[in-house]
């Protein structure tokens, strides 16, 4: 029995079909890219560690896709300030979302460090730990 009376005989008249069963709408999945999540020490210019890490989830929700966390023990004031929460692949690109909602965009090196767009500002990049 349809949850709206008269319903699939309105869609009828009007020649649309009824299809049972539909759930409501839901965003498409974002698919990870395999190999990206995992942790990541964060490096400054000339690939100095800063001494922060960052955990890229698959598993859990963030804002722009998947959860991004930054260990407590971070002390670089930028990185802190970021405060990155959600990443994505976009075009094969790592989109890391900050806190307040911006972007940081990240192209993968041959050797699998992850270098920020230099047009987006000062040297950044993530290396696999």
């Amino acid at each position: 029995m349809s949850k709206f009376p008269g319903a699939t005989a309105l869609a009828a008249s009007l020649g649309l079909a009824v299809v049972a069963c539909l759930p409501a709408f839901a965003p498409p999945a974002v698919a990870a890219q395999p190999g990206v999540a995992g942790r990541y020490a964060i490096l400054r210019a000339g690939d100095k560690d800063t001494g922060c890490m960052l955990t890229l989830d698959d598993r859990g929700r963030g804002p722009g896709g998947f959860r991004a966390q930054l260990a407590p023990a971070c002390r670089d004031q930028g990185v802190v300030i970021f405060d990155p929460v959600g990443w994505s692949l976009e075009r094969g690109r790592l989109a890391l979302t900050a806190r307040k909602g911006h972007k940081a965009h990240f192209d993968q090196e041959p050797d699998g460090l992850w270098r920020r767009d230099a047009k987006e500002g000062k040297a950044l990049s993530l290396r696999r730990l």
